[in-house]
């Protein structure tokens, strides 16, 4: 009797490692052509226009001598109506089975974008190839275009360098981050609009280009400071000429906008996602165009509050942004150190910021009727049965609402520096 179980559990295990290997579908990665970068267009006969930056395994994997970065990826364009029917016609065109597991960024046309993305989207999701964690771009000229010029210059890796541009975000403020899983959960939700990175190709081709870029950006005070510009004009001559700056708001799943790279600072703020930023603003007290700066290390002190109270069917949104920083460059001469100066430069870069993001809030109600900073989330908690917050229909009240904002800005070190003495006062003027 023992005899026959001992045979009866020898022959269980023997059939379970059989079963449970898991080796009988496996592909060798050497058999596998990962994908970098995926690009979006419109095309006629309602076909897409798919675009794959594929990674070159020996390039980046012994590294390309120098002069030939270009080696380490390979581009391919397929039409198709659907994105798995364009990927199962270049199976059947390359050595290697295309494969989405390495990808860091997907590029949509601004084209495509206006017409809607959820249907790409949905694909995204379903397929569990693509990472919850790919980043999404909306490209203002054609994405097979942008791809085209991604050179990476400082990075022999292709999907390092998309990862770590991405990222630039957390320290730089002026995109949004948006991924793949972030950009389906705003998409779907009642209460909120999704946002994502804005990208295009730079046209200026030498520094003499820049004073015309300026001139046109210039703001109401004759200035132009960091991140007053979206990715088209970025007043920057680089080798690589992919630009990416300022973000696309969709309403739905529809674009119907865009935000300045410094504008996505507010969002950052306002949406609890501020990492760590360096904010230039104008000196207090400072006449105009006398070009005298004061560049703040800032970053957030507390999560944003947001309430909102409905008045006679009109929603009252109150939000109060706590930061912090450090002083990083004074350009003038005013030392702000210490005491009632250190006092006078909080109060202003407060009110400074707080008239910014009053702005920033009203262009998303009046521009846009997007609510991309979840302020809806305060209002639907209040709701005790869906049905009743589905019939109150945020989306609509959006539009008539009214913003009180309330910053405070705490600088808490003025930098290694102790005491700013301009140079006059020690020397005199000097003829």
């Amino acid at each position: 009797m023992i005899k026959h179980i001992k045979t009866v559990l020898l022959l269980l295990v023997t059939i379970s490692m059989v079963f449970t290997s898991g080796c009988f579908d496996a592909i060798e990665p050497d058999e596998m052509a990962y994908v970098v970068a995926l690009g979006l267009d419109d095309g006629t006969d309602d076909n897409l226009i798919i675009t794959l930056l594929l990674a070159v395994p020996i390039a980046v994997g012994v590294g390309p001598e120098p002069g030939e970065i270009d080696n380490a990826t390979n581009m391919i364009t397929v039409a198709a109506p659907t994105i798995l029917g364009g990927i199962n016609v270049i199976n059947s065109l390359i050595s290697k089975r295309v494969n989405f597991t390495q990808t860091k960024l997907i590029v949509i046309s601004k084209e495509l974008a206006e017409k809607g993305v959820e249907r790409f989207i949905n694909t995204f999701i379903r397929f569990r190839e693509f990472r919850p964690d790919t980043y999404i771009g909306i490209s203002r000229g054609r994405a097979e275009e942008f791809l085209k010029e991604s050179k990476p210059v400082l990075e022999i890796n292709p999907s390092k360098h998309f990862e770590l541009v991405m990222e630039s975000f957390k320290y730089t403020g002026f995109s949004s981050g948006s991924t793949i899983e972030e950009f389906y959960s705003k998409m779907e939700c009642t209460c909120n609009e999704a946002v994502a990175v804005l990208l295009d190709i730079s046209q200026i081709e030498e520094t003499g280009d820049l004073a015309g870029v300026l001139a046109n950006r210039k703001n109401s005070d004759g200035e132009v400071l960091e991140g007053d510009y979206t990715a088209t004009d970025m007043p920057v001559v680089y080798e690589n000429k992919v630009r990416q700056m300022g973000s696309a708001v969709f309403k739905g799943d529809k674009m119907v906008g865009e935000l300045t790279g410094r504008e996505t600072f507010y969002y950052l703020m306002v949406s609890g996602k501020l990492g760590e930023i360096r904010y230039t603003m104008p000196e207090p007290d400072i006449a105009a165009h006398s070009r005298a700066y004061v560049t703040l290390r800032l970053s957030r002190a507390r999560k944003p509050e947001v309430r909102v109270k409905i008045k006679d069917d009109k929603p009252v949104v109150n939000i109060r942004i706590s930061l912090e920083g450090d002083i990083l460059a004074v350009t003038g001469n005013n030392d702000y150190s210490t005491g009632e100066s250190l006092k006078k430069l909080e109060n202003y870069a407060s009110d400074y910021i707080r008239r910014d993001v009053v702005s920033f809030l009203e262009k998303t109600r009046d521009d846009f009727n997007s609510d991309i900073c979840f302020i809806g989330k305060s209002v639907k908690k209040t709701f005790l049965f869906w049905e009743d917050w589905i019939k109150f229909n945020w989306t609509d009240k959006y539009k008539n609402a009214q913003f009180v904002v309330d910053v405070e800005v705490k600088i808490r070190r003025s930098g290694v520096m102790v005491k700013q003495v301009p140079v006059n006062q020690l020397k005199g003027d000097i003829k």
